[in-house]
C-alpha cells in the first residue's frame, strides 16, 4: 500500500478525562479507544491523546501540573492536525482539556464536530445530531432521509 503522507488528513478526538472517580476515568478512557478504533478501522488516521498518555503515567513520575504537562504534549500534535472530533461524555463542557482544545482549535481555524457518546458506532459518518463549526473534510455527514 502506498501513503501519500502530504494528503493524509490527521484527525484529533477529544475526551474528557480527569474525575474524581477512577472507574470514570477508566470508562472515558476505555470510550475514547473504541472511538479512535472504530474510526481507525474505517480508515481515518485519528490522534487519541488518552490512548498515548494514559499508560504512560505510571512510568513518568512527577510532572509537576499534570494538565499544564499534557497540554504542553498535545496542543502542538493538535496544531498539526486538520480537524477535531469531540465524544460529548457526560459534563464534558466542564472539561479543562476538552475546553482548551476547543478553544484552540476555534483559534486555529480548524473544523470541530461534536457527537455524542452513543453515536461512536456511527463513526465516521457524523449524524444530524452532531454539532460542527467549520465544514469537515474528513467527516461526511449522514445521508439526509427523504
Amino acid at each position: 500500500m502506498k501513503i501519500e503522507y502530504e494528503k493524509t488528513k490527521l484527525l484529533y478526538l477529544a475526551t474528557p478525562f480527569t474525575h474524581s472517580d477512577k472507574s470514570a476515568q477508566d470508562h472515558r478512557f476505555r470510550v475514547s479507544c473504541r472511538a479512535t478504533a472504530q474510526l481507525m478501522k474505517c480508515g481515518v488516521n485519528v490522534f487519541n491523546p488518552l490512548s498515548h498518555s494514559v499508560p504512560l503515567v505510571e512510568h513518568l513520575g512527577d510532572v509537576g501540573d499534570q494538565h499544564e504537562f499534557w497540554m504542553w504534549c498535545d496542543l502542538p500534535i493538535l496544531y498539526r492536525c486538520d480537524e477535531l472530533l469531540i465524544v460529548g461524555m457526560e459534563n464534558w463542557e466542564q472539561s479543562r482539556g476538552v475546553c482548551e482544545e476547543m478553544f484552540k482549535a476555534l483559534a486555529w481555524r480548524k473544523p470541530i464536530t461534536l457527537i455524542e457518546e452513543n453515536d461512536i458506532e456511527l463513526l465516521p459518518t457524523i449524524p444530524a445530531t452532531a454539532r460542527r463549526f467549520l465544514e469537515s473534510s474528513i467527516l461526511p455527514d449522514a445521508p439526509s432521509e427523504t
